[in-house]
């Protein structure tokens, strides 16, 4: 008798009055924060899909992140300026304040692993915040605006923009710079911290080794590549261009993926518009315009979707619950989707 595999169980359905852009689970995996177009942020639980507005970062929200473990919720915004949400008093006291604005949209907002610092962009800055709104360090020194940013490990923020991916110093505000031959859509950084993967606009990714400083690039993409994903042992990455219906994933094994045919995932018919690992696990779950939900565990001998469920019109993003139990996807239409795994 085979074992049982994984598939998705559909649960609470809620609705949110605005065009999901962000999301982001609660620490505790009880709700969900969903951040729409024009401003609107929203508490959406997962077991009943009951709805609270908690707040609006006007004209229109660009990213939010939740500090891990902690009761500050990061918001940044069109107006260029990045606020901080405090839940530590309960949902009836949610209060906000400006932690900082420019003329520039903030990009790249991130909580450290240990949740004691927040990093973003703003233009060709990089500014990084303790956890009670103060002001840490202000790094400098980047040649290019920057779109896109994160954390590696302790001491290192990794921010890029056109043309260059740089290395940030937190304690001593020394900058490394490297190159990229186009356009970035996407960095995405290894969870052990060797590679870092950009999708460029040209239809190719580039992967570059930290340490070593070698670096890679793959072409073949249909489209721009807008989508990387990391496997959480850090040996797949998941890639999709916004011109296919396949998933591209990379195979980091062994001697890499340089020379090697990297797996084909196909089971959607349109354009993939997320896709997410699990935090601590095997599986790969993509969402996309054809209103399908599917699940995978990519491997060398395993290509074939795990379960698809269908939705009632696009998908505009996903993300798994802390522990990986439940997978919420948000679709165009402001409704939001609860699935809970199960064996099947």
């Amino acid at each position: 008798m085979s074992a049982a595999k994984p598939g998705l169980a559909a649960g609470a359905i809620g609705a949110i009055d605005d065009f999901p852009v962000a999301l982001a689970w609660t620490p505790d995996g009880s709700a969900l924060i969903a951040g729409g177009g024009e401003g609107g942020i929203f508490r959406v639980q997962a077991q009943d899909g009951a709805v609270q507005k908690l707040g609006e970062h006007t004209p229109g929200l660009l990213q939010l992140a939740w500090q891990p473990k902690g009761s500050l919720l990061a918001t940044s915004g069109q107006d260029g300026s990045v606020r901080l949400w405090n839940s530590a008093g309960g949902d009836a006291s949610f209060t906000t304040r400006n932690l900082h604005r420019s003329k520039s949209w903030p990009a790249g907002l991130a909580w450290r692993a240990d949740g004691q610092a927040l990093a973003f962009a703003s233009g060709k800055d990089v500014l990084v915040f303790d956890g009670t709104g103060q002001l840490l360090r202000e790094m400098g020194g980047h040649s290019c605006p920057l779109s896109h940013l994160l954390w590696r490990g302790r001491n290192e923020v990794m921010a890029a923009g056109n043309g260059a991916l740089f290395v940030d110093r937190v304690d001593n505000g020394e900058v490394a710079q490297f190159v990229v031959e186009g356009t970035p859509l996407t960095l995405a950084l290894s969870p052990d911290l060797k590679v870092a993967a950009n999708g460029l606009a040209d239809g190719t990714i580039n992967f570059r080794y930290i340490n070593n400083r070698k670096r890679s690039r793959m072409s073949g993409y249909e489209g721009k590549v807008d989508q990387t994903s990391w496997s959480s042992n850090s040996r797949y990455l998941a890639t999709a261009s916004s011109g296919a219906s396949s998933i591209v994933v990379w195979d980091f094994g062994g001697k890499g993926p340089e020379g090697s045919e990297p797996l084909q995932l196909g089971a959607h018919e349109e354009r993939i518009e997320s896709l997410a690992w699990q935090g601590s696990g095997a599986l790969l779950a993509s969402a996309g315009r054809d209103w399908r939900v599917v699940l995978w565990r990519p491997a060398p001998n395993s290509r074939t979707a795990l379960d698809i469920q269908l939705l009632d019109g696009p998908a505009a993003g996903s993300c798994w619950s802390p522990d990986g139990t439940r997978l919420a996807v948000a679709q165009a239409s402001g409704r939001i989707r609860f699935f809970s795994l199960r064996a099947v």
